[in-house]
């Protein structure tokens, strides 16, 4: 099945930066304060924060378009469509992983 994925290399990037990203909030939790802001979208306050573990979130969302991607990409037969899918699991993939350490390193006691 792995060698009918187009670009697989960008699905597999894609896994690896998330699993990173999945990870960092996880063993940096003791650096971390007990509530972190996430919600930046939220008015100021209370509503842009969660806990430490919440910081999670991000890649798992991100974990789950990699993998509606990469079945639409089993689906799908256009091959533009198919590199547009890799591309875009790959992005969201990098964009999270900034959020993720860029968070980190705004609130945690290095």
């Amino acid at each position: 099945m792995w060698k009918k994925i187009v670009f697989n290399n960008y699905f597999l990037a894609a896994f690896i930066l998330n699993a990173i990203s999945l990870l960092v909030p996880i063993v940096l939790r003791s650096f971390l304060p007990p509530v972190v802001p996430l919600f930046y979208g939220r008015p100021v306050g209370e509503g842009q924060l969660t806990t430490s573990l919440g910081l999670v979130i991000a890649p798992a969302v991100s974990i789950l378009i990699t993998i509606i991607n990469l079945f639409l990409n089993l689906w799908t037969k256009d091959v533009f469509l198919k590199r547009v899918l890799a591309a875009s699991a790959l992005v969201i993939s990098v964009v999270t992983v900034i959020t993720v350490i860029k968070i980190v390193l705004l609130v945690g006691f290095f």
